[in-house]
């Protein structure tokens, strides 16, 4: 084929994290709006509702009633593009996405030892939303990513200093990448003349997560937990809208050999292209340790460390089903992270405040393999977050975030096959603030 359609579709079926990331990647942290407040600091360890199903299902044997914790979390991105010498028409462009997390968790305690859990969340996602007329409209336009986690947990007090825990947890994902074509084939490319491009994918698993809490005294305790990423084979079709541009026998001339004319050589690298395709995926495991330490009855202070496996994630390729055709590669080459977290929290009576700090590595900082699906970079958390005791039953939190994001730059050079090299070149400068809230039920 005389073109390589230079990321045009998908940066696969993966979707990883767009513009608007808050955690590493296209991880979300947003499972508490009550750990939140302390900056997700002692998540495995600050056993105080219902959530712990999630961080630490050990924890539920620390819960004595039958708990109910309801939440949501809005979070409003806003990202420019900041376009540094691109080959391609079209300027800078910016997405700014108001995303909404809910969190559903339950603690049934069946004994003074053992307690069962239900939680239903989403631990993975993503939303940007490009102009189709920006500079970087050949790698992406639209990108959406929802993975829905169902977890069921069980938690065991094996003696009167440590718990364990399992859960099994049924995800589903499905993406939605669209971005535009050069039906030109880099000659004269053109928001008038571009084709685009849109693919869908789901698939659906079963992940594990083990769990462990220490507490060799009332004011100390430590929580292990581990989290299954999951390996996923994304099944769907790649789609395209033909520009009058992209068919046969219309556009510029070519070599014979090359398809007579970039308008035949498009429609027909295209119509390869399309179809029913497959990407394989493996989602990182992590493996977080998280302490609380209460200094005076009301006071204490929180840590969490984690690490996310993210070098499960290399190369990723996007494969036509029916004839084996590479529709597209994403070069991440991730690293694994490092997730550190310090807080604290003040139990004044009716109300609880916290305050923490994190700071949050990305996987992938090298322009040279940076996606503007991907722009991730690191970042610092600074949150506060309090907790009002309504009355015996009842309970609400509230948190607030705000992320402190490094520019993510990147750089993509790319030659077709008539010899024509094209850049995208410039940086992300993101901002996200996150609100939260949760309502806290024990019978």
């Amino acid at each position: 084929m005389y073109h390589k359609f230079n990321k045009t579709i998908l940066a696969t079926t993966l979707a990883c994290l767009p513009v608007l990331a808050h955690s590493a990647s296209f991880q979300l942290l947003e499972q508490s709006p009550a750990h939140m407040g302390k900056a997700f600091a002692g998540t495995g360890s600050d056993i105080t509702d219902a959530s712990t199903v999630y961080f630490n299902p050990a924890g539920m044997t620390q819960i004595d009633r039958t708990s109910f914790t309801a939440a949501i979390n809005f979070v409003a991105t806003d990202a420019t593009f900041n376009d540094e010498g691109s080959s391609f028409s079209g300027g800078g462009d910016n997405t700014d996405e108001l995303g909404v997390i809910p969190n559903l968790y339950a603690v049934v305690p069946l004994s003074d030892r053992f307690s069962v859990g239900f939680g239903i969340n989403a631990p993975y996602g993503l939303s940007s939303s490009f102009s189709d007329e920006w500079v970087g409209r050949y790698s992406a336009t639209y990108s959406e990513l929802q993975l829905v986690n169902i977890n069921a947990t069980t938690a065991w007090q094996i003696a009167d200093f440590i718990a364990v825990g399992v859960g099994i947890n049924y995800q589903t994902i499905e993406a939605d990448l669209q971005s535009q074509v050069d039906s030109t084939l880099g000659l004269a490319p053109s928001p008038a003349t571009d084709s685009s491009a849109q693919i869908k994918g789901d698939d659906d698993g079963f992940v594990i997560d083990l769990s462990v809490l220490i507490t060799p005294s009332d004011k100390t305790s430590i929580g292990v937990s581990w989290r299954e990423g999951g390996e996923y084979t994304l099944e769907g079709e790649a789609t395209f809208d033909f520009n009058a541009t992209c068919s046969p026998g219309v556009g510029a001339p070519l070599p014979p050999q090359a398809g007579g004319s970039t308008g035949t050589a498009c429609f027909a690298g295209l119509s390869t292209l399309g179809g029913d395709i497959e990407s394989d995926v493996t989602l990182p495991d992590t493996l977080t340790v998280s302490a609380t330490q209460y200094i005076t009855d009301g006071w204490a202070f929180h840590a969490d460390i984690a690490k996310t496996s993210w070098s499960s994630i290399q190369n990723i390729q996007v494969i036509n089903v029916g004839n084996g055709a590479e529709v597209d590669v994403l070069d991440l080459q991730y690293d694994d992270t490092m997730r550190y977290a310090l807080g604290t929290s003040m139990d004044t009576g009716a109300w609880t405040w916290r305050a923490g700090v994190a700071l949050d590595e990305a996987p992938q900082t090298n322009p040279e393999h940076v996606s503007p699906r991907i722009p991730d970079a690191d970042r610092t958390w600074l949150s506060l977050g309090a907790n009002w005791e309504v009355s015996a039953n009842l309970s609400l939190d509230f948190g607030y975030t705000h992320l402190l994001i490094d520019d993510a730059s990147l750089i993509e050079e790319e030659t077709n096959d008539l010899g024509i090299t094209h850049t995208l070149s410039g940086s992300f400068d993101s901002s996200v603030d996150i609100f939260a809230a949760q309502l806290n039920w024990q019978f």
